[in-house]
C-alpha cells in the first residue's frame, strides 16, 4: 500500500515492526526482501512519485572543499531515490577492494569478497542483469560469434566489464511501485520526512521517529527495528541531527559520523589511436549490454602502490552528431527533468555525451548543414547496417578514492524549511588519488605500445591546470563506514550502528573503501544481506499488528 503522508492527521503515532527510512535502491531492495512476511513493514519516503522542487530543495547545502556539484542537484528525492537519475552501470567490487592495503590508510573491510558473493548473485538477479560473470573469458564465445575481439594487454592489465541494467528496471520507483502497492505487509508513506531519530535516555535504543511533511505537520513512527537508507549525505546528516540524548549525534561517540566521504574522481584526459579496428567500448553479447575498460591487476596495484583504477575509451564524435544528440535530448525533456538538467548533464558527462552549452537553433543549423550524413546514419539504423567506427578515442579516467577522515559531511548553521540544519560538504582528495590516475594511465599507455595495440596521448601533467576538470561521479560513499571496532567505524559488520541495538544503516555510506565500481550493485547486495539478518532476528520476535493512534508529540 502507498499512502500520502499529507493525509495522515497531525500528532498521529504509527506503530509497526520494521521501519525503513528512504525508498531508494537500498530501501526498496530491503522492502522487497521483507515483502509478504508475517510482520509489518513501514517505508518513509521524503518525496512523492515524481520530482517536486520544494522537496528537492531540502537537499541544498554548501561545498566548502574541492569543487563539486551543487548538492541539491547531486541526488533525487522521490520514490526510487537516485536510481531515477543513473544509467544502470553495474559491477561488483574487486577482491582487492575488501583487503587491507599497506599503501592505503584506513583500508580493509570486516567482510571479504567471497562472503558477499552469494548476495551479489542475488543482487544480479534482483537488478535483472545478465549472468554474474565479470571475467572476459566467460564472454569470449559470444564475442567470437559477433566477430568481435576485446584486446588483451597481458596479465598485468585487466579488462573491466560493466553490465547495464535494462531500462525497464533501472528506475526502482517505477519498476517496483506495483510490487510495493500490492505487498500485504508493507505500507509506503510518501512526503514523510524524518526529522529526528529519538532514543532512550542512554541512546542505546531508538524509541521512535519524528516525521514531518513539507507543510510542517508532524507525526511519529514507532517500530522494533529501524533502517536508515537515505544516502551517503543524508544518512550522516540525520544521525548528526539526532542529538537530543547524545549531544555529538547518534552513533558519533568517536566523531566518525560524516567523515571519510569518498567519490569516484573522473577525468577526460588524453586520446588513444588504435593501430587496427577493435571492438567498440560498448557491446551487447547474449542480450547483455556491457561497457569495457582497462585497469591494473591486483599485483600491479601493489607493485605501483596505486589504488583501483579504470581507463575507458569513448569515440570522438563529430560536432554535427553531438548537435543531433543534443536536439534529441532536448525533445525528450519534460518540465520536471528540465529542473534537474544539471544532474542529467552530469551523467551525460560521465557517459561521453555533450556538455557544450548551445541553443536549439545552433544545433539545428549543424544538423541541417550535415543533412546528408544524418540521413546516412538514419538509413544505417533503420536497415541495421554497420556504421564506420572511429579508431581514435578520448580516454575517460575513473579512480578509487582513498579514505580520508578530513573529507567529510558536517552540519551547517543554515536551516531548511523544516528547521533542520543543512550540510557542508568538504570533499578532499589526497596525493595518492592524483598519483593513482596519473601513474595508472602511464602504465596502460606503455602496455598499448608493448602489445602494438595503439598509441596513447597523455595530457595530464603535474601542473594543477591539467586537473581542473576533475569531477565526481555522483557516488556518495563512506560517511558511516563499517568496522568491527567502534573507534574506526560507525556501523559493525552487520550494518548495525555501534552502541544502538535496533538501528541499522544501508547504502554506500557503510563502505569502508570505494573501489572503482559504480556502487549500486554492492548497495543492493548489502541490502539483501541486511534483510536476511533482519528476517533471522524477526523469527523469534513477537510481531505487532500495525496500528494508528492519536498521541502528543511532546510526550
Amino acid at each position: 500500500m502507498i499512502i500520502d503522508a499529507l493525509t495522515v492527521p497531525a500528532e498521529t503515532l504509527l506503530e509497526t515492526d520494521i521501519c525503513i527510512i528512504g525508498a531508494g535502491a537500498a530501501g526498496i531492495t530491503i522492502a522487497r526482501e521483507l515483502s509478504n512476511q508475517p510482520y509489518e513493514v513501514c517505508i518513509l519516503e521524503s518525496g512523492g512519485l515524481g520530482y517536486e522542487p520544494a522537496t528537492q530543495s531540502l537537499y541544498e547545502g554548501d561545498n566548502v572543499g574541492t569543487r563539486y556539484f551543487p548538492l541539491k542537484e547531486a541526488r533525487a528525492r522521490y520514490l526510487g531515490g537516485s536510481t531515477n537519475l543513473w544509467g544502470g552501470w553495474s559491477r561488483p567490487l574487486d577482491e582487492i577492494d575488501f583487503e587491507q592495503r599497506s599503501w592505503m590508510p584506513y583500508s580493509g573491510w570486516p567482510i571479504t569478497k567471497s562472503e558477499l558473493d552469494p548476495y551479489y548473485h542475488r543482487a544480479q538477479q534482483a537488478c535483472h542483469l545478465g549472468p554474474f560473470e565479470y571475467d572476459l573469458a566467460y564472454w569470449q564465445a559470444g564475442l567470437a560469434q559477433l566477430q568481435m575481439e576485446i584486446p588483451s594487454l597481458g596479465e598485468e592489465i585487466t579488462t573491466h566489464l560493466w553490465q547495464v541494467i535494462p531500462s525497464t528496471h533501472v528506475r526502482f520507483g517505477e519498476a517496483y511501485r506495483t510490487e510495493l502497492e500490492q505487498a500485504r505487509n508493507i505500507k509506503t508513506y510518501l512526503h514523510a520526512n524524518v526529522i529526528e531519530i529519538e532514543t532512550n535516555d542512554t541512546a542505546r535504543a531508538v524509541t521512535r521517529l519524528r516525521v514531518a511533511s513539507i507543510d510542517g505537520k508532524q507525526f511519529c513512527v514507532k517500530a522494533k527495528t529501524y533502517i536508515l537508507a537515505v544516502g551517503g549525505i543524508e544518512n550522516p546528516r540525520l544521525l548528526l541531527l539526532s542529538n537530543k540524548d547524545q549531544t555529538c549525534g547518534l552513533g558519533n561517540q568517536y566523531d566518525l559520523v560524516g567523515r571519510f566521504f569518498m567519490e569516484h574522481p573522473i577525468l577526460w584526459s588524453g586520446k588513444v589511436s588504435y593501430f587496427n579496428q577493435v571492438a567498440p567500448p560498448y557491446i551487447e553479447v547474449d542480450n547483455t549490454f556491457m561497457g569495457t575498460g582497462f585497469g591494473l591487476s591486483k599485483q600491479m596495484q601493489e607493485r605501483e602502490q596505486v589504488l583501483n583504477f579504470s581507463l575507458r575509451v569513448k569515440p570522438i564524435v563529430e560536432e554535427w552528431l553531438l548537435a543531433l544528440k543534443r536536439l534529441q535530448y532536448k525533445m525528450r525533456q519534460s518540465k520536471a527533468s528540465q529542473e534537474l538538467t544539471a544532474i542529467v548533464e552530469g551523467h551525460e558527462y560521465e557517459f561521453g555525451l555533450p556538455k557544450k552549452e548551445t541553443s536549439a537553433i545552433e544545433d539545428l543549423g549543424q544538423v541541417i548543414a550535415n543533412s546528408d550524413r544524418v540521413l546516412a546514419k538514419a538509413y544505417a539504423k533503420l536497415f541495421r547496417k554497420p556504421t564506420e567506427q572511429s579508431v581514435v578515442y578520448r580516454t575517460h579516467l575513473i579512480s578509487e578514492q582513498a579514505p580520508n577522515p578530513d573529507s567529510r559531511i558536517t552540519l551547517s548553521t543554515e536551516r531548511d524549511c523544516l528547521g533542520l540544519n543543512r550540510v557542508n560538504l568538504d570533499w578532499r582528495l589526497s596525493p595518492i588519488d592524483k598519483y593513482t590516475v596519473k601513474r595508472s594511465q602511464q602504465v596502460i599507455a606503455q602496455k598499448f605500445e608493448q602489445f602494438a595495440l595503439g598509441q596513447m596521448q597523455i595530457e595530464l601533467t603535474d601542473d594543477d591546470a591539467s586537473w581542473q576538470s576533475i569531477k565526481g561521479s555522483y557516488h556518495h560513499i563512506g560517511t558511516t563506514r563499517m568496522s568491527t571496532n567502534p573507534r574506526q567505524g560507525v556501523v559493525n559488520e552487520h550494518c548495525q550502528v555501534h552502541g544502538v541495538s535496533n538501528l541499522y544503516v544501508a547504502g554506500s555510506s557503510v563502505f569502508p573503501t570505494s573501489g572503482l565500481s559504480n556502487p549500486t550493485l554492492t548497495i543492493v547486495a548489502l541490502a539483501i544481506r541486511l534483510a536476511d539478518e533482519i528476517k533471522q532476528q524477526m523469527k523469534d520476535t513477537p510481531t505487532v499488528k500495525a496500528r494508528t493512534t492519536s498521541t502528543t508529540l511532546a510526550a
